[in-house]
């Protein structure tokens, strides 16, 4: 399949971003980017090997989906490359109503300031960019 030179540059740069949020995820315990959802599954579980289950998991997988979204740089689609995007499309927007939609309306000082909307609605502008461009990668337009 002919990609765009947009959508390659956006490939690399959703392999790279999962890569080394995995990485950083392994290094710090916090599952990278996804730590939010790490940070409400420790209040969900008492246990703290599960949740450390569970960040290992999380960061392997984006690991691993980095790898093979570089490798289909260099291949042909490979089917397991969209099977772990649609995957991270589901976590991504589990972190995205978790973090930005129930975390401050239940917080309660998101929306006490210009500056706390500001920064409210640069985390939220952020976070749906990372969605897009998982989206834009998994459907391969042109």
């Amino acid at each position: 399949m002919k990609r765009s030179l947009g959508l390659i540059v956006l490939q690399i740069a959703v392999a790279l971003y999962l890569l080394v949020s995995g990485v950083s995820g392994l290094i710090g315990s916090s599952a990278g980017d996804l730590q939010p959802v790490v940070a409400f599954l420790n209040g969900l579980f008492s246990s703290p090997s599960i949740v450390t289950f569970i960040i290992i998991a999380l960061s392997v997988a984006e690991i691993i989906a980095g790898f093979f979204l570089i490798t289909e740089l260099f291949t042909t689609d490979l089917r397991i490359t969209d099977m772990i995007l649609m995957i991270f499309i589901v976590l991504w927007i589990v972190n995205i109503v978790l973090v930005d939609f129930i975390y401050p309306i239940g917080d309660g000082k998101s929306f006490r300031s210009v500056s706390a909307v500001l920064r409210y609605l640069s985390v939220l502008s952020s976070h749906l960019m990372v969605l897009g461009a998982l989206v834009m990668v998994a459907r391969k337009f042109d």
